[in-house]
């Protein structure tokens, strides 16, 4: 068997391994729709919105048998109310049950930071995961001035790994095969140099 056969099954190996781990993530960011591609454009159009500037978006099917999910939006600039007050900033996130938009909770975070907001999925919304589950967000509902921007939305099941809120970091399982593939590019450099 030539040396390129065996560096591409061993590629192809490390892929499907990464595929058979129950823990999935998928994440939903830039170009699609106004997810900010970077960090330094977050304060500009079209991706600092305000009301009446609601959105919505689809995550890929995640196939397969698995026991948790949760949805993670990251956000910057979310000026949610404190506890006792009710002034702030409050930003609708819902998803698709069967047919239905269901009501998940409200965007959390502070002021000028980015941050995740969790929302665990019940087991009634596995379908529509194994679909391709759709979620919208309803901006400044108060209608007071507030405005949000969204870097990317991460739907996990089984505890997949999450990436980081901020926009233009890869994800780790980016970093994790492209290590993989220069370990077996350098392999068969290796091996074609001549003695």
């Amino acid at each position: 068997m030539s040396k390129f056969k065996i560096a591409a099954l061993l590629l192809a190996s490390l892929l499907g391994m990464g595929q058979a781990q129950a823990a999935v993530t998928d994440t939903v960011q830039t170009p699609t729709d106004f997810f900010v591609p970077t960090d330094a454009q977050k304060l500009d159009a079209p991706f600092y919105r305000a009301m009446d500037q609601d959105w919505g978006w689809t995550h890929g099917a995640i196939l397969g048998s698995f026991t948790t999910a949760s949805l993670n939006i990251s956000a910057f600039d979310v000026d949610a109310p404190l506890p006792a007050s009710s002034v702030g900033e409050i930003d609708k996130v819902w998803a698709m049950d069967s047919g239905t938009w269901v009501y998940l909770g409200d965007l959390q975070g502070a002021n000028n930071v980015w941050a995740f907001s969790n929302f665990t999925l019940g087991s009634n919304f596995f379908d529509d995961i194994g679909t391709g589950l759709q979620v919208k967000i309803e901006i400044d509902t108060l209608r007071e001035g507030w405005q949000v921007t969204l870097a990317k939305s991460s739907l996990e099941v089984d505890n997949g790994a999450l990436p980081s809120p901020v926009p233009g970091v890869p994800e780790p399982a980016t970093y994790a095969l492209m290590l993989a593939g220069l370990a077996v590019v350098g392999a068969i450099a290796r091996r074609r140099r001549p003695s």
